[in-house]
């Protein structure tokens, strides 16, 4: 048997936004910050809500935000990966049929993967993407794969 298990906080991740009208916030195509006006990590995060999406705002025109580059930490990983092999000898000493299984993810934990972090406004200033702050992708599900190997 031999495996190895991986504990991994979620990446540091930061907000972006756009507007409805195409407005040009900063003037003369210079990028502009989303305004955070509180604590944008949760205690309790859900697959719908990552992160506390009503802090954000339209900066006003000319107001380049205060957004930090760092807003949120993105999903992290818990994940084990094992494998176990045989060697099974046959009639003659130097012949073994070696069997082995591997399993990925082998708990078929859920990862989440990715979380919508674009914020769209409109003119009003209101927050319309309706999927800002959920999870929107997975790492990849329990792979196994097994063989069988002739050693001679």
């Amino acid at each position: 048997m031999s495996g190895i298990t991986s504990f991994v906080s979620g990446t540091p991740a930061g907000v972006d936004f756009s507007t409805v009208d195409g407005a040009d916030i900063a003037g003369g195509g210079d990028g502009a910050r989303v305004v955070v006006r509180g604590k944008a990590t949760l205690d309790d995060r859900t697959f719908t809500k990552w992160f506390a999406t009503g802090v954000f705002g339209r900066p006003a025109r000319g107001d380049f935000g205060n957004a930090p580059k760092d807003v949120f930490r993105g999903p992290g990983v818990a994940n084990w990966d094992l494998s176990a092999f045989k060697n099974i000898p046959l009639r003659e000493e130097r012949l073994k049929l070696q069997f082995r299984w591997e399993a990925y993810n082998t708990f078929n934990h859920t990862q989440y993967l990715g979380v919508d972090n674009a914020a769209r406004f409109e003119v009003a200033g209101n927050q319309v993407n309706q999927r800002f702050g959920q999870v929107i992708s997975a790492r990849n599900p329990r792979v196994m794969q097994g063989s069988l190997r002739l050693i001679f």
